[in-house]
């Protein structure tokens, strides 16, 4: 897809989500679902968790000239985000979550317009995490990747408020 229409279509995927998200009643912030790896309010913390994971990805291979790249994240920072995840949210930690994603969504947008549209769909070989094989990654994958993971928990976030609610 081309760079501007993909930017436009990842802020459309942006805005969906928030929309959705502010469809989540404050008292079912912190509602796990049994066998769900995150709860309700959980789901935003995942996302920023993803925006900032790939955020790094993207700024590892635009500074390193798209050469192969080790994995950008510390030692159990992923598992960590994953547990705060599990936790879920206050009501009080909502605002914050929202205008930090904003804040990250802005930098994954402001990376891909700084680099040229011949970058746009070049390759890097990605090592995303110790021990993997790398994974050819363009900054065009990325923006999918994540307006598509956006997208993917407008349904969940809809699905969760529904059994939180059948739970009385």
């Amino acid at each position: 897809m081309e760079r501007d229409a993909a930017l436009a279509d990842f802020e459309s995927a942006r805005n969906e989500w928030e929309s959705a998200f502010a469809q989540v009643p404050d008292g079912a912030l912190a509602y796990l679902k049994a066998g769900d790896d995150y709860a309700l309010g959980g789901l935003q913390v995942h996302v920023n968790w993803v925006l900032t994971h790939y955020r790094r990805v993207l700024d590892g291979m635009i500074s390193g000239g798209f050469k192969q790249l080790s994995p950008q994240d510390a030692p159990g920072e992923g598992e960590t985000a994953s547990q705060k995840a599990k936790e879920g949210l206050t009501p009080g930690d909502r605002a914050k979550a929202i205008h930090d994603m904003g804040r990250m969504h802005a930098a994954v947008t402001g990376a891909v317009t700084k680099i040229s549209a011949a970058d746009w769909s070049r390759k890097a070989d990605v090592v995303y995490g110790e021990g993997q094989d790398p994974y050819p990654t363009s900054p065009e994958d990325i923006v999918e990747w994540l307006r598509d993971h956006y997208r993917e928990h407008v349904t969940q976030s809809a699905d969760l408020v529904d059994a939180w609610e059948a739970q009385g």
